[in-house]
């Protein structure tokens, strides 16, 4: 069932299946060319055919603080092997980028600026939109990581600037592990890096120039585009308004009551007016991971302790000393009954913590 190789009657079926999730994941980040959305891995696979495809040697590429490896490690990697310089703008003390500050990096030679949408630690969603508005008058291409927010917010790539846009299935696009992919604005053009097997004109010696075969290769995750197809049809009934209030009346509550707990860190939560539902604490003076040990093993929560991916925004909070932070995510079907044993919970080992240290 490989689309495109074959004229039978499943292998056709397959092809309207993956041609349909195109045109259903472009209208959901109001694209306007369905060959332009190509499938992928998962985000860090795609953001990798974005950043290599649109950097050379001697170009100036800017990012933040606030980012995954999945962006920190291919500019790494360009930086250290191609001869692309990079910057890296910190986010302020309530965790935000500020445009000015990304615009005020701006050079010559920058052809690239690449953001995640949201923090996978701290929430915060940042201004897109302005940095994208910045980035268009000086002909810079916008490269935005949504891998924590396509599911949970509105993404419009038209209205936010955005030159391509990272996503991954497996997050809030209710979709299985393994696939992810672009959209590619029009008049952006990305470089091949790869090459091989498209299931269309086979005869023609070198890679294909056309979208989306420009940047797909072999044959493709089935049955994961089939997932995130039937995700994004959920989501689209239960409404991405719906689930974004669900999710942050629950944070709200959350928050509040961390917020209560003495002996609880909290890091840029003071405000929760454009985040998501993801939030970083820890007890003081207990390690991360043993407060995630004791949260699993006695309570039966699930949570990521350490440094989340995303190593400068804990070595700009000064976690990295701490080896990290606990982290919570709220999902669309946590209930008032899990943040109570949520709250509770760490209350215990909070107050369990203080006892020891008298």
């Amino acid at each position: 069932m490989n689309p495109g190789r074959s004229g039978y009657d499943l292998c056709m079926e397959t092809g309207q299946l993956v041609d349909d999730t195109r045109k259903q994941l472009t209208r959901f980040f109001n694209g306007t060319d369905p060959d332009r959305l190509v499938f992928a891995y998962n985000s860090t696979d795609a953001l990798n055919l974005a950043l290599f495809g649109l950097l050379s040697r001697g170009d100036h590429a800017i990012t933040t603080t606030i980012e995954h490896n999945s962006v920190l490690r291919p500019l790494h990697h360009l930086a250290q092997y191609h001869g692309v310089e990079v910057d890296h703008v910190p986010f302020d003390a309530r965790g935000f980028v500020d445009p000015d500050a990304v615009a005020a990096t701006f050079n010559a030679r920058t052809r690239v600026v690449a953001i995640n949408h949201a923090s996978n630690v701290i929430g915060t969603v940042q201004p897109i939109a302005e940095i994208g508005r910045r980035c268009r008058e000086r002909g810079i291409r916008l490269v935005v990581d949504a891998s924590q927010t396509a599911g949970k917010i509105p993404i419009d790539v038209q209205a936010m600037n955005v030159d391509v846009l990272a996503f991954t299935g497996h997050k809030s696009l209710m979709g299985p592990t393994g696939i992810g992919g672009l959209y590619v604005q029009e008049g952006v053009e990305i470089r091949h890096t790869r090459a091989g097997g498209t299931g269309v004109r086979s005869a023609h010696r070198p890679h294909l120039d056309e979208y989306p075969w420009r940047l797909e290769y072999g044959t493709p995750n089935i049955m994961g585009i089939a997932g995130i197809h039937a995700g994004v049809e959920w989501i689209e009934r239960k409404g991405l308004e719906a689930i974004d209030a669900h999710e942050m009346r629950l944070m709200r509550r959350l928050v509040e009551g961390l917020r209560a707990i003495p002996g609880v860190s909290l890091y840029c939560q003071d405000d929760l007016t454009d985040h998501i539902a993801v939030m970083a604490f820890n007890v003081d003076g207990f390690e991360a991971g043993n407060t995630g040990t004791v949260l699993d093993v006695d309570y039966n929560i699930a949570c990521r302790t350490g440094l989340h991916c995303a190593p400068r925004v804990h070595e700009q909070l000064g976690l990295d000393k701490l080896h990290g932070a606990v982290r919570f995510g709220i999902g669309p079907f946590n209930t008032d009954e899990h943040i109570t044993t949520a709250i509770g919970a760490v209350r215990d080992i909070a107050a369990a913590r203080a006892k020891k240290a008298r």
